[in-house]
């Protein structure tokens, strides 16, 4: 990572903006890639380009923020649980990289 500063930045400012008081609640899979490509949580690497790679790097920091944050929130949770959650990002992250590269492929195809 170019700039640790920035992502650390972006790490405590969505933490803070999180409620540490409902721990318990497994995230939704569709809420995280839609959140994830509308830019929620803001990351160092949307300032980069609109290049499908800047996207999708940008795709990989929000989950290392969100998975993070969603580990200290539950941290009182079980494994199982933490386990369970980590996975639905997982899968977030993978369907976000997918739309991200078929719209990519979409808007190259597109002769306006």
């Amino acid at each position: 990572m170019s700039n640790p500063d920035a992502f650390i930045k972006a790490y405590h400012d969505f933490k803070d903006s999180v409620d540490f008081s409902q721990p318990g609640a497994l995230p939704d899979v569709e809420n995280l890639y839609w959140g994830m490509l509308m830019g929620i949580p803001s990351v160092p690497a949307d300032d980069n380009n609109d290049s499908l790679d800047a996207q999708l790097t940008a795709v990989d920091q929000r989950v290392v923020i969100l998975k993070a944050v969603f580990v200290e929130v539950n941290k009182n949770q079980t494994d199982d649980f933490l386990d369970k959650g980590l996975i639905r990002y997982d899968k977030a992250c993978k369907i976000t990289k997918k739309m991200l590269k078929e719209m990519n492929t979409y808007s190259d195809t597109d002769d306006h």
